[in-house]
């Protein structure tokens, strides 16, 4: 399974995503901006209970994000592990590839930095990957990115014009580019990121030997 998450999976479904990546269910991340982010604010800092800090926050002082901002950067354009407690660490120690896309300017962290080219370099280098991946047989999850994950899915598909695939989408609402865009070629699934990921989690207890998803 292909999944690409965006940051209301990291928020609502932490846990769940990372029981399902250490049980090996899980060959491909994809980040949109806030998923990264959020995955690297949450394994580093003590929001208090609170899964990010209050937009109001945000608009007085945008720099209580600087931190974790940081991080991404330098996981991006550096090549840092990322941080221990991140579900991208869990990947990287598991050898399952992480992607990221993001439009510039789309995330408070990309505010960090003037100079986005390296932003987009990396972009192009994670759609190579991508189009590569699509040439074989994939079960693509997009959940929670209603904008930026369908459009990449899409143009990936349109380069690797694979043959047998399967793509289903999971999000809180019925969302028009994901249910045209990814959902036309499998299920569209209107419910909590958190349960999706227990289903999947339950059918893998029950049949480990021969596990897909339904």
């Amino acid at each position: 399974m292909i999944f690409a998450i965006g940051g209301a999976v990291i928020k609502t479904a932490r846990e769940e995503l990372i029981e399902l990546i250490s049980r090996g269910h899980v060959e491909m991340l994809i980040h949109n901006g806030g998923s990264i982010f959020h995955d690297f604010q949450l394994a580093t800092e003590d929001l208090r209970g609170k899964h990010s800090y209050p937009l109001t926050q945000l608009l007085a002082d945008y720099s209580c994000n600087a931190a974790a901002s940081e991080e991404v950067w330098d996981w991006l354009t550096l090549g840092q592990s990322a941080p221990r407690r991140s579900i991208t660490a869990l990947c990287e120690s598991l050898n399952i590839p992480v992607l990221m896309f993001t439009a510039p300017g789309a995330d408070f962290w990309h505010l960090q930095r003037s100079d986005w080219t390296l932003l987009a370099r990396a972009a192009r280098d994670d759609f190579d990957k991508l189009a590569a991946r699509f040439q074989h047989p994939f079960h693509y999850v997009c959940m929670g990115s209603a904008v930026i994950h369908p459009e990449i899915f899409i143009k990936a598909l349109a380069v690797a014009k694979p043959t047998e695939f399967r793509a289903d989408v999971v999000d809180f609402l019925d969302m028009y580019r994901p249910r045209t865009r990814v959902a036309v070629f499998g299920n569209y699934f209107q419910m909590n990121h958190k349960n999706y990921l227990q289903n999947l989690i339950k059918e893998g207890e029950r049949n480990e030997n021969s596990w897909s998803p339904r």
